[in-house]
């Protein structure tokens, strides 16, 4: 089976069966591009032939294409003027050359490349060492004892009174880098899809679907206040964290349990992936 790509009025191809199904496994090939192959009438959104999915299966259901139709004219010998379109009424497919596209409802997505394993994980460790960075001032009036942190155990009433031990600026001025932290966090991830990590990495989180910036349900609700919740779950929280990061290693499109949850994934960023 040859396949036929096209974006932006521009195509590709042919491709086979596999190549298409890696591309849309890695998300080189979006579901609102076009394809087109033989049996197919018309040009269609992959999505639409996917069902929505990142696979194709053709289900051995491809037609040939008709066998041309003899007249009783031609049968005679005697010559008949050849129509330029297909018994349908369709002009006929030209795939040697590259065609042009009617303007398509959906708008055409940008190309994203999956972000890499390390740029993911080196944005999570610089946004944790910032958060941790708030706390200095804090840390700095228990003259950076952590013994006696660690002696609290958790008791509420200990951790209380070990707080009312540090001078008031120093608390103060720990709440206040928190908050200016949240803040600026929260702004990026709102209009860019991206943490001060990720900016720096360079990468950003977009929609399954539509590979532009994703929602703030998805972004805030579904990827941070959620997972927030399940990773400082007492005993089973290390745990969901490492499974986490090992469904993120072993999938092609590198996508973790939150990824899959939000409907997001993690890619490479591109400013087309701003346009509304």
């Amino acid at each position: 089976m040859q396949i036929y790509l096209a974006r932006n009025q521009v195509q590709a191809g042919p491709y086979t069966l596999t190549e298409l199904n890696n591309m849309l496994a890695t998300g080189q090939v979006d579901l609102s591009d076009l394809m087109w192959h033989a049996g197919m009438e018309q040009w269609q959104q992959v999505g639409e032939m996917t069902q929505g999915k990142n696979h194709y299966n053709p289900n051995g259901s491809i037609s040939s294409v008709p066998p041309k139709r003899v007249s009783v004219a031609e049968l005679y010998g005697k010559k008949e003027s050849h129509s330029t379109t297909s018994p349908s009424g369709n002009k006929p497919f030209n795939i040697n050359k590259p065609v042009s596209l009617k303007k398509q409802t959906a708008s055409m997505a940008a190309p994203t490349q999956l972000a890499s394993i390390s740029s993911r994980v080196f944005a999570v460790l610089l946004d944790a060492l910032l958060f941790l960075a708030c706390y200095l001032p804090f840390l700095s009036g228990l003259n950076y004892d952590f013994a006696k942190i660690t002696a609290t155990n958790g008791d509420m009433e200990k951790m209380t009174q070990l707080a009312q031990s540090v001078p008031e600026h120093l608390s103060s001025m720990t709440s206040i880098m928190f908050l200016a932290l949240f803040a600026i966090q929260l702004i990026l991830l709102l209009r860019r899809g991206q943490t001060i990590g990720k900016l720096v990495n360079g990468i950003r989180i977009v929609d399954e679907q539509s590979k532009k910036l994703a929602s703030v349900t998805q972004v805030i609700l579904m990827r941070s206040v959620i997972t927030s919740a399940l990773y400082i779950l007492p005993m089973v929280g290390p745990m969901i964290l490492l499974a986490d990061f090992v469904v993120m290693t072993i999938n092609k499109e590198r996508r973790s349990i939150h990824d899959r949850i939000a409907k997001t994934r993690v890619v490479k960023a591109d400013p087309k992936q701003l346009e509304k």
